[in-house]
């Protein structure tokens, strides 16, 4: 049942991913319309000043779908109407997906995870495969993107402004990164994290702490790169905490899922 579970998995994780790279060029052609037509962009203007731009392209954006008065309010219906048909068909593959995940024998454990939820099982698996493969948690850290290179995440590789210098193509075929993939990763790290921890406005401190072991975790990784990295920024501490803390689910997940394998298989026969 297990690996007719993951192959459907497998299966409606296609269709999602089809669906999702959909989304990203029409709401991409969006934005580049209305940064274009709407904002003083320029082809000269700084990264800096590009993210700045970028931000409110969105969130004119956000306002126009909210009713807001626009002239651009035509094209934003134009894109979402276009969008329809691939958001439909990501939300009927989000929903198999997290339907077979609760079928898988390591469910029980993930649902005591708070934070932890039946599509990022599911995605895991979707890229992974059946993660008994796996003899051990580093082989799934390579193949989910978290496997370091150099002593550099595969992330800090690809970002110009992290990377002490460039990859050469023989190093990258050595060590494949799938940004793609590490995305979904990511948001899954961000989830279990984002769960696990009381923000600023909820604290009585008004500091913001961890609600769980992967929040003590997170804690403890950007308390420690504070010291031992004080160049990096916020953000750059934030990426390197998640990714830690992502590690360590894995490797849980990684154990749960070969104690209960092999019971399973054996049941199953």
């Amino acid at each position: 049942m297990t690996t007719e579970a993951i192959e459907q998995i497998r299966s409606h994780h296609r269709r999602r991913r089809f669906a999702m790279k959909i989304q990203q060029k029409l709401d991409r052609a969006l934005e580049s319309f209305i940064r274009i037509n709407g904002t003083a962009w320029s082809p000269d203007m700084t990264e800096a000043n590009r993210e700045k731009l970028n931000k409110e392209v969105r969130a004119m954006i956000k306002k126009i779908r909210a009713g807001g008065p626009s002239d651009f309010a035509d094209v934003v219906t134009t894109s979402d109407e276009a969008r329809a048909p691939a958001d439909k068909m990501r939300d009927i593959s989000e929903k198999q997906m997290a339907a077979l995940a609760k079928t898988l024998p390591v469910y029980p454990w993930l649902e005591s995870i708070h934070g932890a939820g039946a599509l990022g099982l599911a995605t895991i698996v979707a890229e992974a495969g059946d993660l008994a493969k796996y003899p051990n948690p580093a082989k799934l850290w390579k193949r989910l993107g978290f496997a370091p290179y150099d002593g550099l995440a595969g992330s800090t590789w690809k970002r110009t402004t992290w990377r002490p210098r460039a990859l050469t193509s023989e190093e990258w075929i050595a060590n494949p990164f799938s940004g793609e993939r590490y995305a979904l990763m990511h948001q899954i790290a961000e989830w279990l994290v984002n769960a696990q921890w009381i923000g600023k406005a909820k604290d009585p401190e008004g500091e913001g702490k961890p609600n769980g072991p992967y929040g003590n975790i997170y804690a403890a990784r950007r308390k420690h790169t504070l010291k031992s990295h004080p160049d990096w920024t916020l953000g750059h501490r934030r990426m390197d905490a998640l990714r830690v803390t992502m590690k360590s689910f894995l490797k849980d997940l990684h154990m749960q899922w070969r104690t209960v394998a092999e019971p399973a298989r054996e049941a199953a026969e």
